[in-house]
């Protein structure tokens, strides 16, 4: 078992692919992609990469992540999007505090004064690990097994005894499909960027970036073994992993999203490859 990883601390341009590694369109306007998303601070970019509409269909479902329940974690980040999204510090947001008697009380406060909450889905171990449910062609799905919220902005405790509550309480809806798509689009584009295009019918993430199948759950989930470290020093980790069997290779992907903190680690199965009879 091989592996590699690659910190960007700055913007990092890889190889131009020149075919859209989505659905393989080599006509047409080619754009370019950030394989982190830049409103996650992604800082490594893959040239010519992808066509106008699988695009516009991979920033539709990275938006409704970024400006959703991600919005004011990465936001209390310093982290900007595209077009340079940012709430003004002069911005309230209401937050929801928990009274000794169980009541809730509501209170506006400005946004560089509120508590933000970061959520991280973790997700049960991906099919293509787990010997006991190995990948299912009838399978369809994510299994999220529990949920990694972080506090950031002021202290969640101190802000929570100048309201004099015992708590507080956060509510986001969360759009688990879009983040799976997300973890995939992520991974592929790592995959390629680091190993040169290859036949998209041997990705089993594609269909599920693109929507045309589901069964996400043979592919992606979390690892507990080995996981990912902690590191200050770079905003996101990917490591690429070599597997191989008896009768096919694979390229796992794992993902650390702001490894600052102790984090989830995704393991993604990026590439697979038959070995001849």
């Amino acid at each position: 078992m091989d592996s590699t990883r690659l910190r960007a601390p700055v913007t990092h341009r890889f190889k131009p692919v020149g075919a859209c590694i989505y659905c393989g369109a080599t006509q047409g306007r080619l754009t370019e992609e950030h394989i982190v998303p830049k409103g996650l601070g992604g800082t490594l970019v893959l040239p010519d990469s992808s066509c106008d509409p699988c695009a516009k269909l991979t920033s539709q479902f990275e938006m409704r992540v970024l400006r959703g329940f991600l919005d004011r974690g990465r936001q209390s980040l310093g982290i900007k999007g595209r077009k340079s999204h940012r709430r003004p510090a002069t911005e309230s947001i209401k937050q929801t505090f928990i009274r000794a008697d169980n009541s809730l009380v509501e209170h506006d406060l400005p946004w560089d004064q509120s508590v933000k909450v970061k959520h991280l889905p973790v997700l049960a171990l991906p099919g293509f690990l787990n010997p006991k449910f190995p990948p299912d062609p009838s399978a369809e799905g994510i299994e999220v097994s529990a949920m990694d919220t972080l506090t950031m902005g002021l202290g969640e405790g101190e802000t929570v005894r100048e309201h004099a509550s015992v708590g507080m309480q956060f509510q986001d809806r969360m759009d688990i499909r879009s983040f799976v798509r997300m973890l995939a689009k992520i991974a592929h584009g790592y995959q390629v960027a680091v190993h040169g295009a290859f036949p998209i019918e041997q990705s089993p993430l594609v269909p599920i970036i693109l929507g045309k199948r589901w069964d996400a759950r043979n592919w992606i989930g979390c690892t507990e073994q080995n996981p990912l470290p902690s590191n200050r020093k770079c905003l996101h980790i990917i490591e690429d992993v070599r597997l191989t069997a008896d009768d096919a290779s694979a390229s796992m992907i794992r993902i650390k999203l702001l490894s600052e903190h102790s984090t989830p680690t995704y393991a993604l199965a990026a590439k697979i490859k038959e070995k001849p009879t």
